[in-house]
């Protein structure tokens, strides 16, 4: 279970929120199914080209100037049959490579009416993905991985909304870096001793020494574990991180992103996350290993119900801060 409000999940990468697209998504690479209500295998598994279709990028004209936003332009309505895939500018870096997370600066352009929907350069979130075929797809997956760090590149493809229904659309992204290591790495925080100790595998991934005793605090507590060093987090930053939490109650953990494969990310300050998360993780360095300890006003609320289980807890999270992305500043 995620730590986002209303127990409803937070970033769904194939889903609109509110007109935008969630801050990790990447467009869906395989074809659009006859009912148009979601992708199918229809155009085949070729990430660069198309089964029959034509490559719909072969129509859009994209800048190459990554010092500046992408232009994207077409004749709308842009028709896209089967999906697409091509670096525009390639970078200098090394080649994105299965399992790394890579923070991207990416414009989403409506096909229909060529309508540019988001962009990092109009003031939207950065983004951040793990690229694994589990994640993105095996289109996506296989295209991505012959992509070099610092590369501007086009994907045309479908998203769902909100109602299900797949939208065509560009998505332009330019990969700015790879999140390396996936764990916090600082020096060691001066804890109070008042929670649990908390100890670290050979991985960096945490567990409890021991069960929470006594009353829990009233009020949202932070402890810092490991000082990073790196800038400090601010609201409007698209944060990443691994975290894992446990029940006051029991000493149980209920969820890790260490078990899923993949760091987390949310955009600070948003309300995309329970209050404890929004109001505390900022001013942290990056590289650091905080505890949160949230009662319940500021977790999940104190009304127990079937649809949220965790109501009526206090909470306990072990959070490495590890990539603090910002919004555009021009």
């Amino acid at each position: 279970m995620l730590p986002e409000l209303k127990g409803l999940p937070l970033l769904r990468r194939r889903a609109l929120i509110a007109s935008a697209f969630a801050a990790t998504a990447a467009i869906g690479l395989t074809a659009c199914s006859e009912n148009g209500s979601g992708a199918s295998d229809a155009g085949g598994s070729d990430a660069g080209g198309s089964d029959g279709g034509g490559d719909a990028l072969d129509a859009v004209q994209i800048s190459d100037d990554l010092a500046a936003e992408p232009t994207v332009s077409f004749s709308a309505p842009l028709e896209i049959s089967a999906p697409s895939a091509r670096i525009i500018v390639p970078g200098d870096g090394e080649k994105i490579a299965d399992g790394d997370h890579i923070i991207w600066r990416s414009m989403y352009v409506d096909a229909q009416s060529g309508e540019t929907l988001q962009s990092w350069w109009q003031g939207a979130p950065a983004s951040g993905v793990t690229v694994s075929a589990d994640a993105l797809g095996a289109e996506a997956h296989s295209f991505l991985t012959t992509v070099p760090l610092g590369s501007r590149f086009a994907m045309a493809g479908w998203q769902q909304d909100q109602s299900g229904q797949a939208r065509a659309l560009v998505q332009v992204a330019d990969v700015d870096r790879k999140i390396d290591p996936l764990r916090a790495d600082g020096e060691p925080g001066d804890p109070s001793g008042d929670f649990p100790a908390v100890k670290l595998d050979e991985n960096g991934a945490p567990s409890l020494d021991g069960k929470p005793e006594g009353d829990p605090p009233a009020e949202t507590t932070l402890e810092t574990l490991i000082v990073g060093g790196g800038e400090p987090t601010r609201e409007g930053d698209y944060l990443t991180m691994q975290y894992t939490g446990w029940s006051w109650s029991d000493g149980k953990q209920f969820d890790s992103s260490w078990e899923r494969g993949q760091p987390f990310g949310f955009t600070q300050g948003l309300g995309q996350v329970i209050a404890g998360w929004d109001q505390h993780l900022v001013d942290i360095p990056v590289g650091s290993q905080v505890m949160l300890v949230i009662p319940p006003k500021d977790a999940y609320g104190e009304e127990k119900n079937e649809q949220q289980p965790l109501a009526g807890q206090t909470l306990i999270f072990v959070i490495d801060v590890l990539d603090a992305a910002r919004r555009h500043e021009g």
